[in-house]
């Protein structure tokens, strides 16, 4: 073999060579690659699950944050001292008129059966009705006479006598001192013989005394006491019932309960001069919230009613209305102040409910619709409690008080020089509150007291600012708010009404006691002359002396 044979044969085993190490470093790459792929594929799978796991972490934090900033918001309400006074408590209220007579009749039957039960093999007894029980002894009397009229005594002239009294009690109380009135009707027959056809005139007795509830043993100043300590006091019923039993005095429970619904029946032309009142108000305080109504028509027991509150009337004659209605829509408030809604003129303040500003817009006699700055105030204080004094929070909550200081300044006009002091000495404060929620408001993007606060005032700044150009408005609706704490302090013992009857009677006899106390009238002895007077008064014009800003104690 010659020398090129050589050559080219050592030529292609080098070739041979190459190649197949061109191909063993080919696969020798590819397979690094592949490693680096699953390597990088694993890595962004670790990326993934840290990124997870930390968007896990900041959601937990951020809970955790919120549940303490809750946890603090409840120790500062529940240990520490409250700069906000009105915290008003969407309570479930009201008597339990119906539900109790019914219960009372419940228990009534159920004896009944167990008597049956027992001496079903005796004879039965007859069924017997029941009857009052007499009123103690002990208790001091005091004569009440009732006479015949002068002009009829003198038609009567010397031929009658008088020859006794019919007599009846009603029991009374005075300083919880309890009394019976004896109340006598005088009686008159003719001192000399008359013929037959004048035998059945014989006799004359001097006709009774008008009163709240003609066939009750309940005088004015009774009812008014029973109707303060529950209403008034937070007394229920049954410890009314038990502290009459104390002094022997023995009224069922479900009569006490009835006395209200009664009384509402009795007053209904007077609760209309209310309304009559309310048309003429050129401010409106609205505000509503919920109680449960047992045996509503279509609705559960447990289904929430409501009850709506307005106060309105000038400052030196204010009226306070309450009204319960099983909804809380806007046809529902509609519904309500109907009857006022014709001769309104005037302007209106709420919080943010929806059903306000649909009856804002829907009656062009609404000349303006206002918020309420204190609930705007109550949550930043909310937000402030567990924060340090340099928080935003607690930036809001001092030009707030600012807003306040300022808008007092101006407390004693009224009309255009109001709107001038207004937006000389508020505004000013009012655009840097603004400024102050605009700049914070994108710190705050998780939920939390912070975000709930800026949210509400930001959403309803303009009803905030309607105040700075309308003379009649108020800054807030803390009126209404201090009409409804009662309801607040009682909800332990009224959890619901039996009723729509008795929840309706409820809320009127609250309209009579708030509106008494607004007038700067000591309700219990309102309502006692109230119940006292009401009875004679014959028509609307005499009625309306009776209106708690109308009303003159008797000397």
């Amino acid at each position: 073999m010659n020398q090129v044979a050589l050559i080219e044969q050592k030529y292609r085993e080098l070739q041979a060579q190459h190649a197949l190490l061109l191909e063993r470093s080919e696969r020798q790459i590819d397979e690094k690659n592949a490693q680096l792929k699953a390597q990088k594929l694993q890595l962004s799978e670790h990326q993934s699950l840290i990124e997870k796991q930390q968007a896990q972490i900041d959601q937990q934090q951020s809970e955790i944050a919120y549940l303490q900033e809750r946890l603090n918001i409840l120790l500062a309400k529940r240990y520490q001292a409250q700069s906000e006074q009105l915290k008003y408590i969407q309570g479930q209220l009201f008597d339990e008129a119906e539900l109790e007579r019914e219960i009372a009749e419940t228990r009534q039957a159920l004896e009944a059966l167990q008597n049956k039960s027992k001496h079903s093999t005796e004879q039965r007894q007859p069924k017997q009705k029941p009857k009052r029980q007499p009123l103690p002894e002990h208790l001091r009397r005091v004569e009440v006479i009732v006479d015949v009229s002068d002009e009829d005594k003198q038609a009567m002239g010397d031929e009658w006598v008088c020859i006794g009294h019919e007599t009846s009690e009603q029991l009374a109380v005075r300083q919880r001192e309890y009394y019976v009135k004896a109340i006598k009707r005088k009686k008159y027959v003719r001192n000399r013989a008359t013929d037959e056809s004048d035998a059945k005139d014989a006799i004359r007795v001097a006709p009774p005394a008008p009163v709240m509830l003609p066939r009750s043993l309940a005088d004015a100043s009774l009812l008014a006491d029973v109707l303060c300590s529950k209403f008034l006091d937070a007394m229920s019923f049954y410890r009314t019932e038990k502290r009459l039993s104390r002094e022997g005095i023995q009224i069922g429970y479900s009569t006490l309960c009835d006395w209200p619904i009664q009384l509402h029946e009795r007053l209904k032309p007077f609760e209309r001069l209310f309304y009559q009142a309310l048309g003429r108000s050129p401010l409106w305080h609205l505000d509503e919230t919920t109680l449960q109504v047992l045996d509503e028509p279509g609705r559960a027991n447990q289904t929430n009613s409501y009850l709506w509150g307005i106060r309105a009337g000038p400052p030196d004659q204010p009226i306070v209305l309450f009204h319960y209605h099983s909804r809380r829509n806007f046809e529902a408030l509609e519904d309500w102040l109907r009857p006022a809604l014709a001769d309104f003129q005037g302007v209106i303040v709420s919080d943010e409910h929806g059903a306000y500003d649909i009856l804002a817009r829907s009656y062009p006699g609404i000349q303006a619709h206002g918020g309420c700055l204190a609930h705007a105030r109550r949550k930043f204080a909310d937000a402030a409690k567990g924060r340090k004094d340099t928080s935003d929070a607690h930036e809001a909550l001092k030009r707030i008080a600012l807003i306040y200081a300022q808008e007092r300044k101006t407390a004693h006009l009224s009309g255009v020089r109001r709107i001038e002091a207004r937006q000389q000495l508020v505004a000013p404060h009012m655009q840097r509150l603004k400024t102050l929620l605009d700049e914070i408001a994108g710190r705050y993007i998780n939920k939390g007291a912070m975000k709930t606060a800026i949210g509400y005032a930001l959403n309803n700044w303009h009803k905030f600012t309607a105040f700075l150009t309308h003379p009649d408005l108020p800054i807030d609706n803390n009126p209404m708010e201090q009409a409804i704490r009662p309801f607040t302090l009682g909800r332990k013992n009224w959890l619901f009404a039996g009723s729509p009857r008795g929840a309706s009677a409820s809320a009127f006899i609250y309209s009579l006691i708030e509106t008494a106390k607004a007038n700067g009238l000591e309700p219990k002895r309102y309502l006692t002359e109230l119940f006292e007077r009401y009875p004679l008064a014959v028509n609307d014009q005499q009625r309306s002396a009776l209106l708690p800003w109308n009303f003159q104690f008797s000397a």
